[in-house]
């Protein structure tokens, strides 16, 4: 299999979730759809995608960085939503958003040495 994706394509990508989550994780509760599925999966969904594209797209820093960033990113966010309206701290989200993390940063380094072309 010919390696053919590049570590940019997979940080501009890191960039737009960061924004995206940061986004809508900052709406006012009221603003936020009322049919979506179970909330939790949607906490691991996004912070598994955020984790494999920020361990796809580093050529400098190691996993646990990766884990460390993206879990203190989460745990900022949640303690943000306390003076937001209709949102709040919420254990549970933290840990479905620290279980993504680590399923993504996990699946990333399983197919990043297929994926990644060498930049050497």
């Amino acid at each position: 299999m010919q390696k053919i994706l590049n570590s940019k394509l997979f940080k501009l990508l890191f960039i737009v979730c960061c924004l995206a989550i940061f986004t809508v994780s900052l709406m006012p509760g009221k603003q936020l759809p009322s049919n979506l599925p179970w909330d939790k999966a949607l906490h691991f969904i996004g912070y598994a995608g955020l984790a494999f594209l920020a361990r796809m797209g580093s050529v400098k820093h190691p996993s646990w960085q990766i884990i460390i960033g993206c879990i203190v990113f989460s745990l900022g966010i949640e303690f943000i939503q306390q003076f937001i309206p209709n949102r709040g701290f919420e254990w549970e989200d933290l840990i479905a958003n620290s279980l993504g993390v680590l399923s993504g940063v996990l699946i990333a380094v399983l197919l990043k040495p297929l994926l990644i072309k060498d930049t050497k």
